[in-house]
């Protein structure tokens, strides 16, 4: 009896932590043809486990912020039983080599719209059971002369634009069942038979191009394309013309010439002699009435005045600066040396000054006696003139003038001088 109560808990907690698992906010979970399917899409996602019950088939993480796929990312996740995975409109640019390990069971994978640039051509070695494998709008621009993938069941594969720029000729060597190609909208001008040998099952090619080199080997392409019952669009077809293409084409062009309209309209001209009255204008304030008669080149010839003007007052005052202007003379200042010739004229005239108030005066006093003398020699001038050429001084005299009732005497010296007033 213990032992079916040990057999019934453990089949309650199963079936609670089964029935435990619910779908996250961020998703929609539901059947589509028979298969649980979980969307998750545009939620700024940057990891594939957003907590999905594990029993998800279709899996939906398209317009999202996925970066990277790590090595057995979905394995160590347990979602082992997907089918379809849609990982389109990411920012996917590295996917490691065992990204995809153990899903054995996928059959449909979309990788377009990421930034992929390169991929190992045994990338899908994992998953066995692959069919469709979308992979447009990536940048695979530089593709080497070597295996772009390698898979045996592989057969649909979508490289539309993906900026590819030429097609080496081992580019499909090891997709046998390949059914359908797509390399429309990319950037190659010409193709080789080589490169479509390998794929003997191709049912289906699209090559929409704009920048096909309609050239003999191209079109010899298209010929083998066509020989062998794949389905193909011709693009070096003989071009028609547009549906506006056919209008101009058509219609002619008729030259078109001027006309003058009044030979064509009936045109009637009214002749008005009334003569409109005039309506009194309102009066002009002061300031209009200055602008209206005021011209700008009377502004101007007054401005230059007025600025000639200025011009000169200023000259003036800058010239009565450094000019002596008692006639509009200037001179230059006086040197150092006529400076002190002026001086020394000046103390001359004081001394003959001095001399001469003690000849007029007779009341002076009389020096002692010991300072006489009956004569006194010439003496010179008290300084000699510094060189100025046909110019000499008279010698002084002290005695040249004598009164009859004085006695030769000398001058008293000049610390002893005084005058009397």
């Amino acid at each position: 009896m213990e032992r079916w109560w040990k057999y019934f808990l453990v089949l309650v907690l199963f079936s609670v932590g089964v029935w435990s698992e619910i779908c996250p906010k961020q998703c929609d979970c539901d059947m589509d043809n028979g298969l649980n399917r979980a969307v998750c899409v545009d939620q700024n996602i940057i990891n594939i486990e957003v907590g999905v019950p594990k029993a998800v088939q279709v899996y939906s993480l398209s317009h999202n912020a996925i970066s990277e796929l790590d090595n057995f990312c979905f394995k160590e996740n347990g979602y082992t039983s997907l089918e379809v995975l849609d990982l389109s409109y990411n920012l996917i640019f590295w996917v490691g080599l065992h990204a995809f390990s153990g899903l054995d069971k996928l059959v449909h994978l979309d990788l377009s719209s990421n930034r992929l640039r390169f991929i190992p051509s045994d990338l899908f070695w994992d998953t066995p059971e692959l069919d469709t494998l979308d992979l447009s709008s990536n940048v695979f621009e530089s593709l080497k002369n070597e295996p772009f993938l390698m898979h045996s069941k592989l057969k649909v594969l979508n490289l539309n634009n993906c900026r590819i720029k030429a097609l080496p000729t081992r580019l499909f060597n090891r997709l046998p069942n390949l059914r359908k190609l797509d390399l429309s909208e990319n950037y190659m001008v010409t193709l080789k038979t080589e490169l479509l040998l390998p794929l003997r099952k191709l049912e289906r090619i699209e090559l929409r191009n704009d920048y096909w080199q309609c050239n003999t080997d191209f079109m010899a392409v298209e010929n083998w394309i066509t020989s062998h019952g794949i389905n193909y669009e011709k693009q070096c077809k003989k071009r028609q013309p547009q549906m506006s293409e056919k209008i101009i084409s058509i219609v002619p062009v008729e030259e078109k010439h001027e006309v003058d309209v009044n030979d064509i309209w009936n045109m009637t001209t009214i002749k008005n002699d009334s003569v409109p009255a005039e309506q009194p204008s309102p009066p002009l304030t002061p300031y209009e009435k200055f602008d209206k008669e005021f011209s700008s080149v009377k502004a101007f010839i007054i401005g230059v005045e007025i600025g000639l003007a200025i011009g000169v007052v200023g000259t003036y005052i800058w010239l009565s600066k450094f000019c002596n202007c008692g006639a509009l003379h200037c001179g230059r200042p006086p040197a150092r040396r006529q400076r002190r010739r002026r001086m020394q004229r000046l103390d001359g005239d004081m001394r003959t000054n001095l001399l001469w108030s003690t000849i007029v005066n007779p009341d002076l006093e009389t020096p002692p006696s010991f300072r006489r003398q009956h004569s006194l020699p010439e003496r010179s001038a008290p300084f000699p003139t510094y060189g100025l050429p046909g110019f000499t001084e008279t010698p002084l005299h002290i005695d040249a003038i004598r009164l009859p009732d004085r006695a030769e005497t000398p001058p008293p010296p000049y610390n002893d001088c005084r005058i009397n007033i």
